[in-house]
């Protein structure tokens, strides 16, 4: 009984320093560059996030384009993904844009109506702008200093 008692402290031990590496942070390796800069942008409210390409394919973001289209009123309507829309914690609807490769700044939107997975904006970016679809609650917690799992 006291050799499996040993060998699960043995065990647990290991598990236990091999999770401890496991976090996620925001800099390369000790003393490399930045994974992620934040930065806010002059005369704005917004804040701007950088990723290095290393930082970009671990998190995996994907980005597509602000759609247009003709309700069956006749209305024109922007569409976006639902997907890509990211609540904040006082429940504002938000998503980020992708103004060049690898950065990205959060925009507030305003929802008209939701339609299957399909969200239709009374307020948000334009038709063709480029939207992160994929990995936008990632760089949220770049934004925001809160560190994922």
């Amino acid at each position: 009984m006291a050799r499996a008692t040993t060998w699960l402290v043995a065990a647990l031990i290991l598990i236990a320093a091999a999770a401890s590496g496991c976090g996620s942070s925001s800099s390369g390796e000790e003393g490399g560059p930045r994974a992620v800069r934040v930065a806010r942008i002059a005369g704005t409210g917004f804040i701007r996030v950088v990723l290095t390409p290393a930082a970009a394919a671990r998190i995996g973001v994907r980005t597509g384009r602000v759609a247009a289209r003709t309700s069956s009123t006749g209305a024109k309507e922007v569409t976006v993904p639902y997907d890509s829309i990211l609540y904040d914690a006082k429940g504002v609807p938000s998503v980020f844009t992708s103004p060049a490769p690898r950065v990205y700044i959060r925009h507030p939107v305003q929802i008209d109506h939701i339609s299957g997975n399909v969200a239709i904006l009374r307020k948000g970016p334009a038709a063709g702008e480029a939207i992160v679809i994929e990995g936008g609650d990632e760089l949220y917690g770049a934004e925001t200093g809160v560190e994922g799992e």
